[in-house]
């Protein structure tokens, strides 16, 4: 009950920074305190909540002597004092003929002590003519209740491309997981699906007829392609046959695959299956690609990532994506440590993204630099973060990707970080409103809705 409390004034806390009002701030030991009027600081996020820093209390190094040791940060989570983003990120860009990757950093200031950085990577292929297909919209419907559900989702989201859109219903309560989004952002789609999944045991009956009406809903704007796939474990009844008829009557393309079966043949049919009911998006342009990071000063590691495969070397972190499709875009998260140094020099992410060019016909390699500065002030730290990226990552760790960015698992102690996210995406609609940046408002939508959409659902009383 002490904890809930506590956390209830943290969270409340929070939001009457939007208003302008002094904040109170939760302690590690759990009592609440309000700065003096004129305390100059930051927030930061703790296990306990959110706590204020002082600007002259400036953390110390973490020494490690250990190889094996876990990484530890400092300090946790900064965040402006106010709650309100006020800078969004500028993009570093890599590219080759027919391949860009745009690098999108959470901070050009980073701590003199040590700590991390988030970066938004997006891998943008675009389509020759007629090496892509034209983007469709496509609704998966969740009828399954075995672990292949969300490897045969993972599958459809693979033959996606950046001009498709996606959106996820399940059928129990006929509820949208995953509200109509760019495919583009795969990662967060399929952590929404799994995060969901975990929890949706007996929450609501099934209903795959008001699922169906709902996917068709989902797909029904635009003059493209509509598709529903549907994933099963059920056979078909009368009345659910007929609603697929009548979304066959209407143009949309109805598929359904079974989410049951024995071994790795049927497994592989059943992949086949979802391949064959939603067309790849292109061609394979570009195969084994993978992101260096190189930190000066040295080193800087890649120590966590929404999609993608990270690796660790002496010296640097390696983010290795796969192969790319033509016409494919897709949005991933990444945290990258940063070693202490001192403050006012700088440092700089010396990205490299190495390629087997299909089209070329042989490897190739081109760089960027991601430039910041140390600083050992917290509060101007906090204030220059860049809202955009920081709103998108607390929104996929919600979903549980990336949530060690934020205090780790130990985030869970204090309720999670689903009202702190909340939080940021409105953020991010202040910005866009005051900036007339339509791109920022477009992602700060797509935020709300999905957050708003994979909320836990209320008991029935």
């Amino acid at each position: 009950m002490a904890r809930a409390q506590a956390l209830t004034i943290a969270l409340i806390a929070s939001a009457l920074t939007i208003g302008g009002c002094e904040r109170p701030y939760l302690a590690k030991d759990g009592t609440v305190y309000f700065p003096e009027t004129g305390a100059r600081g930051a927030s930061v996020m703790t296990a306990n909540g959110l706590e204020f820093h002082d600007r002259e209390d400036v953390p110390g190094r973490v020494v490690t002597r250990d190889p094996n040791e876990p990484w530890r940060a400092p300090i946790g989570f900064i965040l402006p004092r106010d709650g309100r983003f006020t800078e969004t990120s500028r993009p570093h860009v890599l590219a080759t003929t027919g391949l860009a990757i745009v690098l999108r950093p959470s901070d050009t200031r980073v701590p003199s002590w040590g700590g991390e950085v988030l970066i938004r990577v997006d891998v943008i292929a675009p389509a020759a003519e007629g090496s892509a297909r034209w983007g469709e919209n496509v609704a998966l419907v969740l009828d399954g209740e075995g672990p292949d559900t969300a490897a045969l989702v993972g599958v459809a989201l693979d033959q996606l491309a950046g001009r498709d859109r996606v959106s996820i219903i399940d059928v129990r309560g006929a509820r949208v997981v995953v509200p109509s989004m760019p495919a583009s952002h795969r990662s967060m789609v399929t952590a929404a699906m799994r995060s969901h999944l975990r929890s949706r045991a007996g929450v609501a009956p099934r209903d795959v007829s008001a699922a169906l009406a709902a996917a068709s809903k989902a797909v029904a704007s635009g003059k493209v392609t509509q598709r529903v796939l549907l994933l099963t474990d059920h056979a078909l009844g009368p009345d659910e046959i007929a609603e697929v008829s009548r979304l066959a009557q209407r143009g949309i393309q109805v598929a359904t695959v079974s989410t049951t079966g024995q071994g790795d043949d049927d497994r592989a049919e059943r992949a086949d299956a979802v391949r064959a009911a939603i067309p790849a998006a292109g061609m394979t342009t570009f195969r084994s690609v993978r992101l260096t990071f190189q930190g000066t000063p040295a080193p800087s590691h890649v120590l966590e990532a929404s999609g993608g495969e990270a690796r660790w070397r002496l010296d640097a972190g390696d983010l290795v994506l796969g192969n790319v499709r033509a016409g494919e875009a897709r949005t991933e998260m990444l945290r990258v440590s940063v070693p202490a140094w001192v403050p006012e020099e700088e440092f700089k992410f010396t990205v490299t993204a190495h390629v087997d060019d299909l089209a070329w016909g042989g490897p190739r390699e081109f760089t960027a630099e991601v430039p910041c500065v140390y600083d050992d002030d917290i509060e101007r730290i906090a204030k220059s973060r860049h809202g955009d990226v920081i709103a998108y990552a607390s929104a996929m760790a919600t979903l549980r990707r990336l949530d060690r960015a934020f205090v780790g698992e130990e985030i869970a102690r204090s309720g999670g970080l689903r009202k702190v996210a909340e939080l940021h995406a409105k953020s991010m609609q202040l910005l866009a409103r005051d900036t007339h940046d339509f791109a920022t408002q477009e992602q700060a939508d797509m935020l709300v809705a999905l957050l708003s959409a994979t909320a836990s659902p209320r008991p029935k009383r």
